[in-house]
């Protein structure tokens, strides 16, 4: 359904009113274009300034007028195979503004305000009529001026988004040097009297992405990144629209948590056919634990750690026998391989990488032709300057016809207007030829998972691969924010499923890798954190026959239904997702011991059958997973007990 209406009155404000009626926009022309958000008729974000500019100087913003408005509503629903629960929402109310912003000319230009029930969203609009032609955007005048110094949860910087989200307040987070703005990377969690805001944005598309810088004050800046080539932050041509500059809501944590807002704001689908896009999970290889006992290399250790056939012939069998349907084969295969210190915008090396050639220790048709025996698809990894080097779409249909099933690009390390323009070019080839795509080394989702279903995973995150090396960034309290922060924007290839567990106190940088926390939390990540492709860290050694495994067989990786029982922010969640007529149960905390009572509303009316894998009770061992099988039903409540940086793990499933 869809209703709208026009007024041309002349008014300095314009407002919008979410379906639920508790989140208001409100637009003013007073003093320049702002805008200000209401829950239930309390400020929370004060008059906050919007605009752009440009390299010729003109100015979109501080001195508009709104000349009309127009008001739609949508209330419907959009399908997603590939999430967290198969049917999304998708009701809202709109604000279409037309403004002129007064000078030599003078500027039309427009602003389309939505408010839904889980947050609100604004775009700039850039018509024909503007009188833009083609432009060059300069600078991005969008602030969020909160109503007090609260609590958040803040991105640090990074390239790539690999970053820790630290609880803080507004008025710490860093503003940067004059020409040199901090890049706090999105989301920005803020718990405010009202309930919960998180600042992201979505539908980034041949645009420049976006990250906050601080003030000094209870308000953040919206900071572009530079173009590539340095002309810049974006050069296009009207019409345009940029991004969403989204602000997510929940009254609570739990109602954060499980909003679609991001992926529902993007663009729909654009491919005709997805039936051939398999989500699902997937063996990695040697590298991530650091040992191959087939390459006597010693310098093939640590971080330069890789796969042999045998080796990977061994990662395969293991996703067989799991019921896992990949196997990733990473870096190091093949001739002239760029190194981790360039990435996309490098200067290629002298000698280019050739996908044709691969090492002497790894042959590309004995493996496939072992893979094909096992019933196991191969994904194979690509640093992406080689990828542009060799020629994307000539790379792509080479690993097609070798029979991948899909590439995992890394190192792009940027979230200019050029890279967002190369994914996008990435993405569209790789539909054509039936390959799923899992950047790494990349930034932030925007919602790009949507438009192409194809775009399985994505890194964008400080995962479990940094227990490798560094100083224990991968802490429990790191872990448990990601369900808060990171985890809201879209899938996140964090990597789950270490299997040698340490407290906290006893981590160590070694090879085989370590993990901090419990087994039964690293299980609990697998459901926790979004991913159609789910790749599980660790190797055939530590996995096989070993407490916990069970949990991982034949999991699913997309969820028909999703419920988030408990949530507090950066200290513990408890949810329920189900695929088929299996409910997953799953809960984690962070540094302290937790116990929640969970009742089990959410189950149908039937018998269930509750298979736990829990802490040790003594909190000694984090090694030790406790199985256990219960019957349940939807009266049951059950006592989860978690030890400090601990987890829960349960499938429940139709009785007999």
């Amino acid at each position: 359904m869809t209703a709208c209406f026009a007024s041309c009155l002349t008014a300095a404000e314009r407002e919008v009113v979410s379906p639920d009626g508790v989140l208001k926009v409100v637009v003013s022309d007073a003093g320049g274009l702002n805008y200000r958000v209401e829950v239930k008729g309390q400020t929370i974000l004060t008059n906050s300034p919007l605009g752009l500019e440009f390299h010729d100087g003109t100015k979109l913003g501080p001195s508009a007028v709104i000349r009309k408005s127009v008001k739609a509503g949508h209330d419907g629903e959009w399908v997603n195979p590939f999430g967290d629960r198969r049917i999304v929402p998708d009701h809202y109310r709109e604000l279409r503004l037309t403004l002129e912003d007064g000078g030599a000319p003078a500027r039309t230009f427009g602003l389309i305000v939505r408010a839904y029930d889980d947050g609100v969203a604004f775009r700039y609009d850039l018509p024909t009529n503007s009188g833009l032609g083609q432009f060059v955007l300069t600078n991005e005048l969008t602030e969020f001026r909160f109503a007090g110094d609260y609590r958040c949860w803040a991105g640090g910087e990074s390239a790539c988004a690999e970053t820790q989200y630290p609880e803080t307040r507004l008025s710490a987070i860093p503003s940067g040097q004059p020409g040199h703005p901090y890049r706090s990377v999105l989301p920005l969690l803020v718990e405010t009297p009202a309930g919960y805001f998180a600042v992201a944005e979505s539908d980034l598309l041949d645009w420049s992405g976006m990250s906050l810088a601080g003030t000094g004050t209870p308000a953040v800046k919206a900071v572009l990144d530079t173009r590539s080539d340095g002309n810049g932050l974006v050069v296009s041509s009207t019409p345009r629209v940029s991004p969403w500059r989204v602000l997510m809501f929940g009254r609570t944590a739990a109602d954060l948590v499980g909003s679609d807002l991001i992926a529902t704001l993007a663009t729909p689908c654009r491919l005709k056919d997805v039936s051939w896009i398999k989500p699902g999970a997937c063996a990695w290889d040697a590298w991530w634990t650091g040992v191959n006992p087939y390459d006597s290399n010693p310098q093939h250790r640590n971080v330069d750690t890789r796969g042999t056939t045998q080796s990977d012939k061994d990662y395969i069998d293991l996703a067989s026998e799991m019921g896992w349907p990949y196997q990733l084969m990473d870096g190091y295969w093949y001739e002239g391989m760029t190194g981790y210190q360039k990435s996309l915008h490098s200067p290629p090396n002298p000698v280019h990488a050739d996908f044709r050639r691969s090492v002497p220790d790894i042959n590309i048709p004995e493996l496939m032709q072992y893979a094909r025996s096992k019933n196991v698809r191969l994904l194979i990894w690509a640093h992406s300057l080689d990828i542009e080097t060799f020629g994307v779409e000539a790379a792509l249909k080479y690993f097609a016809e070798q029979g991948f099933a899909g590439v995992k690009i890394d190192f792009l390390n940027s979230q200019s207007q050029e890279t967002v323009q190369w994914c996008e070019k990435v993405l569209a080839n790789a539909a054509k030829y039936h390959l799923l795509i899992n950047f790494h080394g990349t930034y932030k989702p925007t919602g790009l998972a949507r438009r192409y279903p194809n775009f399985i995973t994505q890194e964008g995150v400080l995962g479990n691969e940094n227990n490798k090396w560094g100083e224990g960034v991968i802490t429990p309290q790191h872990t448990i924010n990601l369900a808060f922060t990171r985890a809201l924007l879209g899938p996140m290839d964090f990597t789950p499923g270490g299997f040698i567990n340490r407290a906290p106190k006893d981590f160590k940088v070694t090879s085989p890798t370590q993990v901090m926390g419990t087994r039964a939390r690293q299980l609990a990540m697998t459901v926790i954190y979004p991913s159609p492709l789910t790749v599980f860290c660790d190797s055939p050694t530590n996995y096989l026959g070993q407490p916990g495994i069970e949990f991982l067989r034949a999991i699913p990786t997309v969820w028909d239904e999703s419920v988030v029982l408990s949530a507090e922010a950066g200290k513990s969640i408890v949810i329920a997702r189900r695929s088929g007529e299996k409910w997953y149960l799953v809960a984690m905390n962070g540094d302290a011991a937790a116990s929640f009572k969970v009742p089990l509303k959410f189950l149908g009316r039937k018998k269930w059958t509750l298979r736990s894998f829990a802490d040790d009770p003594k909190f000694s061992d984090y090694q030790t997973v406790v199985e256990s099988t219960s019957g349940v039903n939807a009266g049951t409540v059950l006592t989860l007990t978690l030890a400090p940086a601990g987890g829960f793990a349960g499938i429940i499933s139709p009785a007999d």
